[in-house]
């Protein structure tokens, strides 16, 4: 059997409840909900400085969007393994009653085969005595004529 990507069909991501991973990303710290300080204002942390608050947000993003994909990847194949694994059950089902359908056939071809065989047998072997009896009226009568012929002769 084979597959082409034909076959697969594309599930758009549903939207659910974010998970905890997903809360946990997009909830707001005290540090984030805290009012600016003076250094805020004027000079950026080391952590700030490390990971920008874009690349965190976009680094989540393509973390949430990996993990969906997956999420996503992970059904398809079920979805495909068991969709394959009913094909093989029908497939499997369909060849027992073929094979059934087949045997069975074969069985009443061979009985009515036989049959034949055995009618033809029983006609040849009525052929067989009618020669017998026509080859032996045959010759009696062959043996009248021929004492009817001497008969005459001989007078």
């Amino acid at each position: 059997m084979s597959s082409t990507f034909e076959d697969l069909r594309v599930v758009a991501p549903v939207a659910t409840e974010p998970t905890e991973v997903e809360a946990e990303v997009n909830e707001p710290t005290d540090s984030d909900v805290a009012e600016p300080t003076e250094t805020d204002a004027t000079e950026p942390t080391e952590d700030e400085v490390a990971t920008p608050a874009p690349a965190q947000e976009s680094s989540s993003a393509a973390a949430r969007l990996l993990e969906i994909a997956a999420r996503n990847a992970d059904q398809l194949l079920n979805e495909a393994q068991a969709e394959a694994d009913e094909m093989k059950a029908s497939a499997r089902d369909e060849v027992e009653q073929l094979l059934t359908e087949a045997r069975t056939e074969a069985e009443r071809v061979r009985s009515e085969l036989e049959e034949s065989r055995t009618q033809a047998n029983d006609e040849i072997a009525s052929l067989r005595e009618t020669e017998q009896a026509h080859r032996d009226r045959m010759r009696e009568h062959l043996h009248e004529v021929l004492a009817k012929v001497e008969a005459n002769s001989i007078r």
